[in-house]
C-alpha cells in the first residue's frame, strides 16, 4: 500500500477540525496541482486559515516542531542563520530566496523551512551536515517569523522606525534607501499583475499586512515585519507630496507613476490608526481602452435603450448603485459612444478617473470652493451639449443639474440608491420639486457588479440545485441553459473567478410615470406601475448571465441581494 500523501493528510486534518472549508481545500489542491504551491503557502494566500492555526495543525500531523523566536530575539536568529550559511558555503541571498532559518544546538542544527525546501535540497544538507555541520533537525517555519528575521538582518534596527520617533530626517533617509524603494515597487508591481483596483497597507502590533482588492474581493498579498512599515509609509508620503511628520490627521494625495510599463494616477488616503497609519492606494490607469456596452454586461435590448438615452438632446439620465458598482465605467462608455467630435462634452468629476481625448474634464476642489455646483454654474457658459456630473450629492447640485437638463442639455449623473426607481425618492428627499423631476428625467438605471467565472478552470454544473433551477425557470431560461461552477486555479489565484461584468435594470421614463410623479406619487406607486420589472430587473439580468455560464447564482444573489 503506497504511503499517504503528507499534503493531503494536512488538508484532511484541517477539514476534520473545521479549520477550513471543503471549498478552500479544493482551491488549495488546485493551486498545488496547477501552480505548484505548497498547501502551507496556498492556504495562507487564500486567507483560508490563520497562520498560527495552520502551523499548529501541520506540526501535529507531520510530527514536526514549529520554530519559535528565541528569547534573545529575531536578530540572534538572523546571526545564527548567517553562521549556518557561512559554514555551509551558502550566500545569504540564497538563504532568503529559499526561505529557511537555522539555529545551532548541541551537536547540530535546527533548520526550519516555510515550505519551499525540496527533498533534494534537504538530502544535500543532510549529507554535508554529517561531515561538517552535525545532525540536522527539520522544523516548520511560520512566514511571519521568517520575515521578522530577514528584516533584522537587512534593515536598520526597529527603534529607528518607531511611530513615536522624532527623527524625521532619519526616517526620510530610510525611505530613500534601496530596500524601501524596492519594497514599494514590488508591492505595486505585484498589485498591477493581480489586476488590483486598490492596495491596503494595515499596520498591526508586530507586522503589517498588504491586502489588495481584486474583482471586488479583498486578498492578502503579503505580511511584513512592523519594523519596515514607517519607512514604507514615509516613502509613499514623499511620492504623494504629503507631510511625513504628520501622523495624527488624515491626509489625501496622489502619485503619478509608471508600473509595469503602464501610466497610473494613484490616489492615496492616509488615516491614523491604533498601531500606525492605515494607507489605501487607488490604482487608476491613465489610459482607458474604449469599451463596448456588451463588454460591460449589457444585453442587446439594454444597449439599444441606453444608446437611445445618450442620443437625446436634453433631459437627465441617472445611474444608481452602491459605491464600487461600476457606475462611472458605464458613464464613461456612454461618453465614448457620444464622442464623435460633433458635440461639446464637459465632465465634472471627483476625481477625474480616466482622461479621454475630445472631452473637457474638470476636477472639483472643495478646498477652494470649486464644488460640483460651482463647476456646473460655470460650464453652462461654455455651451455644452452633454454634461457628466460625477455624482449628485446635495440639493444645490441636483437643482442645477435638473435646470441644465430643462434648458437644452443632456445631463448624465449618478446617485447612491439601492434601486433605479429609488432615484426619484432620493431627489425628492433632497428638496427637488416633483414637477421638476417629472419634466427632466428621461431614464433610470441601476447596476451591480458580479464576478465572471474563470475561463481556465470553470466546469459545467451538471446537477444544478433547486434554487438555481427555480430562478432559471422563473425567467424561462432553464431550457438551453449551460450553467457553470467555480473551481480555482493559478490564473484566478484559486478563487474560481477572473474579471467582472455588470448586471443592469433599465427603466424608460414614460409619460404615465412623469404624470404620477408630478401628482406626488411615491415609490410604491411607481413600482406598481412597473409591475414585475420593479423587483426583477437586476435578478433577471444576472440570471441570464448564469444561464450562459458566465457567473454563478451565488454571485448574482450576493451582489443584487436577490432583488
Amino acid at each position: 500500500m503506497p504511503p499517504a500523501d503528507p499534503d493531503n493528510l494536512l488538508i484532511e486534518a484541517l477539514i476534520q477540525g473545521r479549520f477550513i472549508s471543503a471549498e478552500a481545500a479544493q482551491r488549495a489542491r488546485s493551486l498545488r496541482a496547477q501552480a505548484g504551491l505548497h498547501p502551507l503557502t496556498g492556504l495562507l494566500r487564500l486567507n483560508a486559515v490563520a497562520e498560527s492555526t495552520l502551523y499548529a495543525v501541520a506540526s501535529e500531523v507531520w510530527d514536526m516542531v514549529v520554530m519559535r523566536e528565541p528569547p534573545n530575539g529575531a536578530s540572534a536568529l538572523a546571526e545564527s542563520t548567517a553562521e549556518f550559511a557561512r559554514q555551509h558555503g551558502l550566500s545569504m541571498s540564497w538563504v532568503w530566496d529559499k526561505r529557511f532559518l537555522a539555529q545551532s544546538h548541541d551537536g547540530g542544527w535546527d533548520v526550519a523551512f516555510t515550505d519551499d525546501l525540496t527533498a533534494d535540497v534537504k538530502s544535500s544538507f543532510e549529507r554535508r551536515a554529517a561531515q561538517q555541520l552535525g545532525r540536522i533537525r527539520w522544523q516548520l517555519l511560520p512566514p511571519s517569523l521568517f520575515e521578522r528575521v530577514k528584516s533584522h538582518r537587512e534593515e536598520r534596527p526597529a527603534e529607528a522606525l518607531t511611530a513615536g520617533s522624532d527623527d524625521i530626517r532619519a526616517l526620510r533617509e530610510l525611505a530613500e534607501e534601496g530596500p524601501t524603494i524596492e519594497l514599494v515597487n514590488s508591492i505595486l508591481s505585484r498589485a498591477v499583475t493581480q489586476r488590483a483596483s486598490d492596495v491596503h497597507f494595515e499596520a498591526e502590533e508586530y507586522e503589517f499586512a498588504v491586502r489588495v482588492r481584486v474583482d471586488g474581493e479583498m486578498l492578502e498579498q503579503s505580511r511584513q515585519p512592523r519594523s519596515r512599515y514607517d519607512a514604507l509609509a514615509c516613502r509613499l508620503k514623499i511620492l504623494a507630496n504629503l507631510d511625513i511628520a504628520e501622523r495624527r490627521l488624515a491626509q489625501d494625495g496622489r502619485i503619478n507613476a509608471r508600473v509595469n510599463g503602464e501610466a497610473f494616477d494613484i490616489r492615496m488616503s492616509v488615516l491614523p490608526a491604533a498601531h500606525g497609519e492605515s494607507i489605501v492606494l487607488r490604482l487608476l490607469r491613465q489610459e482607458r481602452k474604449p469599451t463596448a456596452l456588451g463588454d460591460l454586461g449589457m444585453f442587446p435590448e439594454q444597449s439599444e435603450t441606453f444608446n437611445n438615452w445618450v442620443r437625446l438632446s436634453n433631459g437627465i439620465v441617472l445611474v444608481t448603485g452602491p459605491t464600487g458598482s461600476g457606475k462611472s465605467t458605464t458613464l464613461y462608455t456612454a461618453l465614448e459612444l457620444a464622442n464623435d467630435r460633433s458635440q461639446k462634452i464637459i465632465t465634472v468629476e471627483d476625481p477625474v478617473e480616466y482622461k479621454i481625448s475630445g472631452l473637457t474634464q474638470l476636477q472639483v476642489n472643495a478646498d477652494i470652493g470649486f464644488t460640483f455646483a460651482a463647476a456646473l454654474r460655470s460650464i453652462l457658459r461654455h455651451d455644452p451639449d452633454i454634461i457628466l456630473v460625477g455624482e449628485i450629492r446635495d440639493e444645490e447640485t441636483a437643482r442645477i443639474a435638473i435646470q441644465s437638463a430643462l434648458t437644452g442639455h443632456l445631463v448624465l449623473s449618478t446617485l447612491h440608491t439601492n434601486s433605479a426607481i429609488g432615484a426619484i425618492t432620493r431627489l425628492v428627499d433632497m428638496g427637488i420639486e416633483p414637477f421638476l423631476i417629472a419634466a427632466s428625467v428621461r431614464g433610470l438605471m441601476s447596476q451591480r457588479l458580479v464576478r465572471r467565472l474563470c475561463k481556465h478552470c470553470q466546469l459545467p454544473d451538471t446537477a444544478p440545485d433547486e434554487a438555481l433551477r427555480a430562478v432559471l425557470e422563473r425567467f424561462s431560461l432553464l431550457e438551453g441553459a449551460t450553467p457553470m461552477k467555480a473551481v480555482g486555479c493559478s490564473e484566478c489565484s484559486g478563487t474560481g473567478f477572473r474579471g467582472r461584468l455588470a448586471v443592469y435594470d433599465l427603466i424608460n421614463f414614460t409619460p404615465a410615470m412623469a404624470h404620477a410623479i408630478a401628482q406626488g406619487g411615491g415609490e410604491a406607486g411607481l413600482n406598481q406601475m412597473l409591475g414585475p420589472q420593479a423587483d426583477q430587473g437586476l435578478l433577471r439580468s444576472g440570471a441570464q448571465w448564469v444561464a450562459r455560464g458566465q457567473t454563478t447564482l451565488g454571485e448574482v444573489l450576493r451582489s443584487t441581494g436577490g432583488a
